[in-house]
């Protein structure tokens, strides 16, 4: 035991070393920088299932084939790219009877579908949304809306993102008679071990909500944003000197 003891202590040590050089060890300045904009979106993503249960895994599987091809079918009537078009692997899962969370006799089989269709245009967006709700059998109808140049918008917004850091930095400094030397560091998600050492707070990813369908709303779902939100956020620290 007395042997491993001073290893023990070197280990120790060199983690410390190690931790501490991730402090900066001069004068710096946290600066948040953000650009945002609001543009209309052009593609849409629509995601659904097709199931259906029955005692017979046969008809099961019959029903989901049948009512899966007749929307695959009108998908093509509509001229769009079988590139875009995904379907999924088949389910088939056994439905037992359940008394007190004992499974018992199984009661029929539930065979299911999952299809993902991407619109590079909504000019059939609500030609297709329709059909999906008048089908038979399809749950599960999610879309979400984009833009087909959301990279390039978003590369545009983080430069725009460090210049509002930058102007944010210039004038906490001038309003301290310091001046801005360089960058130190930059992130979109915040320091982690920094920000909590300096109590500034990391910031949070977005929460999304999923949309949910209820049949017979037509009007409602087939309803198209006129605008998307694109944001992004930087976080930088400065190395500051005095004037």
């Amino acid at each position: 035991m007395q042997k491993r003891l001073p290893t023990f202590i070197f280990l120790f040590l060199y983690t410390a070393v190690v931790f501490a050089t991730q402090w900066p060890d001069f004068p710096v300045l946290f600066s948040t920088g953000s650009a945002e904009k609001e543009i209309p979106p052009n593609i849409a993503t629509i995601t659904f299932s097709v199931a259906a249960f029955d005692e017979s895994p046969e008809k099961s599987l019959a029903i989901v084939k049948k009512q899966s091809l007749a929307i695959i079918d009108f998908y093509f009537s509509l001229g769009l790219h079988k590139d875009n078009l995904e379907a999924y692997d088949i389910n088939k899962t056994a439905v037992r009877e359940d008394n007190n969370y004992t499974e018992l006799k199984i009661l029929g089989y539930e065979v299911k579908q999952k299809i993902s269709i991407v619109l590079p245009s909504l000019d059939n967006y609500t030609s297709l949304l329709e059909k999906l709700l008048r089908t038979s059998n399809v749950s599960d109808i999610e879309t979400k809306f984009d833009i087909a140049e959301r990279k390039e918008i978003e590369s545009a917004l983080i430069k725009e993102a460090c210049a509002d850091a930058q102007i944010k930095a210039e004038n906490m400094a001038n309003g301290m008679n310091a001046s801005l030397e360089y960058p130190y560091a930059i992130s979109e998600d915040g320091f982690h071990g920094l920000n909590e050492y300096f109590g500034v707070a990391n910031p949070k990813p977005p929460m999304f909500k999923k949309s949910q369908y209820k049949e017979g709303d037509t009007a409602k779902i087939a309803y198209i944003p006129s605008r998307i939100r694109i944001s992004k956020s930087v976080n930088v620290i400065y190395r500051l000197s005095n004037k």
